[in-house]
């Protein structure tokens, strides 16, 4: 190249290529990829770019410019690879310099996380006009681009999308900020309460962008964060996390209606990506995720990656483990007290089945006989007045449940009593015996060739509707699921002949199931006008990229069917 743009303040990568792009004078755009990197076998990236080796090498003489200058100031790299482990950025720095494209992708974990990236550049209409007072030009600003980020936090004022689109179409162009794509049609309002949320997500990200933290292990932002939620009484020493108030409480804080708009819904009642990051585990999720946390945890950005959280001032038990020595301690205190296991509990404000696993633990001498702490030490607690009263009361209770169910079986009555059922079982299970109600239940005989006969239909319209949308996979499972009968369908299968024929016909195994997700992710693009690329196709299918080695010959065969030549 004769010349290269000076890239702009918070200017994107692909803005200053797509402005030499339009310097170049070069009439085909392919031949501006030639310029640029010596080669046409590369895409316009716009988070990750590739190629950058090449690109330096192809610079003018005596460039000033290396491919890590571009990498942290330039591209969405540092906010992207924040929170994953120092080998891994590393091989994403290398694939940047020299590799291809879909494989940063793949490594930094948007296509694992379930992220949906944003479709279209965006930009901000004060930034627009101050760009072309200042510079004479308007270009994209890395800090807008972000997946999750809705405002400019220099103006406070809501980002919109452009016209023109991050992945679709030709990909071997680059296209950059101007008056015909950046259009304002209708302008976007959000709540007080929202605006504060997404102006601290936007500030946050900066932080991010700007500043080279360093790398941490995955276990480095563990401790981080569960020094935290001891503190705040999410959790205890022994790694116990209190999760339903934490997603409550976490939900209260942001709101439904933000979570979802950053993607990161929380659901009270199952597992999700909240429960992942609080648990041992090494998986790295979206850094929209980890500042979410970090805010409600009340974590500054620099000090989750610079300071090392205790809970204390002092230096020499600034850390996790020391206050895991004091709770020690302090359990043994109790223990020498001679207090109850319960009563232990409620002063540590831990369950009973911790502080036994921690005496074990610390090889405390046991205290306690039976039950009851260290009060039935040289008696059986059977034997006790105390134990006496327990089992009258206990004996009535469970009399009483009988009375005020007359038509529940005593197995029925116990799902709800099991404390009660457990106790008397184990102290007093001859009476229980002698007390417990068995009620013969009528069992009805079931025409099981009729019932396989209309089940078949039913079977038949599921499986065909499975096929006609988007992919689910087709197992005995996920179609007793939509028929509402999952209880009871593989269980009886035996009597549906026709039923479990048919269904066994169809099943498929989790490559089949892949396979077909990809041909309909192949003829969903071509709907769309969208080109076919690695990335496109795992992110449309939604198959893993370990799903996609496995099966790569297929889909290769089914590319090759459909008369495109993509290398895997």
């Amino acid at each position: 190249m004769n010349f290269f743009p000076t890239p702009y303040p918070d200017e994107l990568l692909y803005s200053t290529l797509a402005r030499y792009c339009m310097r170049s004078g070069n009439i085909r755009e392919i031949h501006n990829f030639e310029d640029l990197f010596g080669t046409r076998d590369c895409i316009a990236a716009m988070e990750l770019p590739t190629q950058l080796d090449a690109l330096i090498r192809n610079m003018p003489v005596n460039t000033k410019y290396t491919a890590e200058y571009f990498i942290y100031k330039h591209t969405l790299f540092p906010f992207l690879a924040a929170f994953i482990p120092p080998k891994r950025a590393d091989k994403i720095i290398q694939t940047m310099r020299n590799g291809e494209g879909a494989v940063s992708y793949i490594r930094i974990g948007l296509i694992s996380n379930s992220i949906t990236l944003n479709k279209y550049f965006r930009f901000c209409p004060e930034c627009f006009k101050e760009d072309i007072e200042r510079f004479g030009e308007p270009y994209w600003h890395r800090s807008h681009q972000i997946t999750g980020v809705f405002v400019c936090s220099k103006h406070k004022i809501h980002l919109y999308n452009s016209t023109e689109l991050i992945r679709a179409g030709n990909r071997q162009r680059y296209i950059g900020a101007s008056h015909e794509n950046c259009i304002v049609e209708k302008e976007i309002s959000y709540s007080n309460d929202l605006m504060e949320k997404m102006l601290w997500m936007a500030e946050a990200a900066e932080i991010l962008l700007n500043n080279q933290f360093g790398f941490k292990e995955p276990e480095w932002f563990r401790s981080q964060f569960r020094v935290k939620l001891v503190e705040k009484g999410y959790a205890r020493m022994n790694n116990y996390i209190h999760q339903k108030k934490l997603k409550q409480d976490f939900v209260d804080f942001y709101g439904h209606e933000y979570l979802q708009l950053v993607q990161s819904p929380v659901s009270k009642n199952s597992g999700g990506w909240l429960s992942d990051m609080v648990r041992k585990n090494n998986r790295t999720t979206y850094t929209v995720r980890y500042l979410l946390l970090a805010r409600f945890l009340d974590i500054p950005v620099a000090d989750l990656f610079n300071t090392k959280l205790g809970f204390n001032n002092d230096e020499d038990e600034n850390n996790i483990d020391a206050y895991q020595e004091l709770w020690d301690q302090r359990l043994i205190e109790l223990a020498q007290s001679g207090l109850s296991i319960r009563e232990i509990a409620d002063v540590l404000k831990s369950s009973t089945k911790t502080i036994r696993k921690s005496i074990d633990r610390l090889g405390i001498e046991p205290f306690w006989k039976f039950n009851g702490g260290g009060k039935y030490l040289r008696k059986k607690y059977t034997d006790t007045k105390e134990f006496k009263i327990k089992r009258e009361k206990f004996r009535k209770k469970w009399l009483q449940l009988h009375t005020r169910y007359p038509d529940k079986s005593s197995n029925q009555i116990r799902r709800k009593n099991d404390g009660l059922y457990a106790w008397l079982k184990k102290y007093d299970s001859e009476w229980l015996e002698q007390n417990y109600r068995r009620i013969k239940t009528v069992v009805s005989t079931v025409d099981w060739a009729k019932r396989d006969a209309e089940l078949l239909l039913k079977v038949k319209k599921v499986i065909k509707e499975m096929k006609e949308g988007k992919p689910e996979r087709i197992t005995w499972t996920t179609i007793g699921s939509k028929l509402g009968i999952s209880g009871w369908l593989s269980k009886k299968r035996e009597k549906l002949p026709l039923t479990r024929e048919y269904i066994d016909s169809v099943v498929e195994s989790m490559e089949e199931f892949h396979i077909r997700k990809i041909k309909w992710a192949i003829e969903e693009l071509e709907r769309q006008g969208k080109e076919i690329t690695l990335w496109n196709l795992a992110e449309t299918a939604g198959v893993k990229p370990k799903y996609m080695k496995i099966i790569s010959k297929e889909i290769q065969k089914v590319l090759e069917e459909k008369g495109y030549e993509l290398p895997l």
